[in-house]
């Protein structure tokens, strides 16, 4: 069944015949038609220009990349929000985004990009040579922007009071600033900045994020982190957050201010290894849980926490007790004189301060991995390694451009499924490109792997579109 859909590009508005066929495969296949522009909406009716073909070509731009990300963004909550914060700034700020999502790497390098992409076409006001990104990077870094951001910003991901994850990274840089300092963290130590991001449970979105010297452990930060963010108008209601946060002073504040936590208990703690020697009779059929495709099991024991009472979950995975045992083995050595515990392999322990289903401990507990995405995002598709600003004002901005361009990605990424990368659209659409006339625009024939993207995306390519 045929319907009409109409797109609108900057001031004409276009109709296109959509309609879906089977192809030799029995799949189902959208097919559009031209209908041309809408000169009379209410009475459908349409007129199409002379052949461009006839005019004289002016350009030809990269294409398909910028093309899709503006397809599924354009009318998303967040550009309305970045419109109304930054106002004039909009255009050069949304084409450092788009230059962050489609290429990465040194911002010397925009302008040339900028100039060579249909981006130009999109924000046609933006100023993106050197020395004006170095001052939108200051401005951005100033705090009565950053408030304003957060503050139009969060309604839009969370509603009353939200439930968190928080987690941190290293951001290794030779930058010559207060907050990059030698910081020790899994088994490394770098020169580093160490950023902090706080993710919204439910949306599953960024929040808010902070940054601190590399020389600042994680359990010093976990306070400040839920102050800060109070102070831009989040409400914590609960945290998931790993070992490196746990210590007295924080399950204190955490219990005083009535935030429910769920944390990793690290292995050298007098409780942690208490619940271990006592729980021996782990693998018993009562105890045994499901997760994913896995089978776990999943024994509770209720604890006093500096004089509170929580909860303890002794998990054990036999799968990865089995091959924790065969690499302790495989590096003893041949004359095997001392004695080796066991009892550590496949365990962990989590602390929660309310009771919960033993069915559902591991599964919340790991949807931390979501700030593992988030970083992942940042670091591969956004390109954050290496940070090459220099200057402490114009890393903060640069931080802010990082997040903003992370919570657009995330919107993307979702669109794209689980199947297509960020990465790999954008590296196939690269090669798609258009032909820039007087009055009209012309994209090239998408090839096949091209088309498969943007099928996948539900975004129709037009075969002819206005300037």
């Amino acid at each position: 069944m045929a319907f009409t859909r109409f797109k609108k590009i900057y001031n004409n508005t276009y109709a296109y015949e959509v309609w879906k066929v089977k192809d030799e495969n029995g799949k189902w296949q959208q097919k559009s038609k031209y209908l041309g522009v809408v000169t009379d909406l209410e009475n459908k009716t349409y007129e199409k220009k002379r052949n461009p073909a006839q005019k004289q070509e002016r350009q030809v731009l990269e294409y398909g990349d910028s093309y899709l990300i503006n397809e599924l963004t354009e009318n998303l909550p967040i550009i309305a929000l970045l419109k109304a914060v930054f106002g004039e700034l909009f255009d050069t700020l949304m084409a450092l985004v788009y230059h962050r999502i489609i290429v990465g790497g040194a911002m010397c390098h925009v302008q040339p990009w900028y100039e060579a992409s249909f981006v130009s076409q999109l924000f046609q006001g933006a100023n993106i040579s050197s020395q004006n990104i170095s001052r939108v990077f200051t401005y951005l870094g100033e705090e009565n922007v950053q408030r304003a951001f957060f503050a139009a910003y969060i309604p839009l991901v969370c509603k009353d009071k939200s439930g968190v994850v928080i987690d941190s990274t290293g951001l290794p840089n030779q930058i010559n600033m207060p907050v990059t300092d030698w910081g020790y963290h899994n088994g490394g130590i770098e020169y580093e900045t160490r950023l902090i991001l706080a993710i919204d449970r439910q949306s599953e979105r960024p929040l808010y994020f902070r940054y601190v010297a590399g020389s600042i452990g994680d359990v010093s930060t976990l306070s400040n982190t839920i102050e800060e963010m109070k102070q831009n108008g989040i409400s914590t209601s609960s945290a998931l957050i790993d070992a490196g946060y746990y210590s007295e002073t924080n399950l204190k504040m955490l219990l005083k201010a009535e935030i429910t936590f769920l944390i990793r208990m690290p292995s050298n703690r007098v409780v942690y290894k208490n619940i271990i020697a006592e729980n021996d009779d782990i693998e018993n059929t009562k105890y045994a849980v499901k997760y994913d495709k896995r089978g776990l099991f999943v024994k509770e024991k209720e604890v006093d926490i500096y004089g509170y009472k929580a909860f303890a979950y002794l998990v054990l995975d036999p799968e990865r007790r089995g091959r924790e045992i065969s690499k302790i083995v495989s590096n003893m050595p041949d004359n095997k004189t001392d004695e080796v515990d066991f009892s550590n392999c496949g365990k962990m322990v989590l602390l929660s301060s309310e009771k919960l289903n033993t069915d559902d401990v591991v599964p919340l507990y790991y949807t931390r991995q979501i700030a593992e995405r988030m970083f992942g995002i940042a670091k591969d598709d956004l390109d954050i390694l290496p940070l090459r600003t220099h200057s402490e004002p114009n890393f903060k901005g640069f931080m802010l451009l990082v997040f903003i361009s992370l919570i657009i990605a995330c919107e993307i990424k979702t669109k794209l499924g689980k199947n297509i990368s960020i990465e790999k659209a954008v590296a196939t659409l690269r090669t798609l490109r258009c032909k820039i006339f007087v009055d009209d625009i012309i994209p090239n024939e998408a090839t096949k792997k091209q088309r498969l993207i943007f099928e996948a995306a539900n975004v129709l390519v037009p075969k002819l579109c206005g300037v």
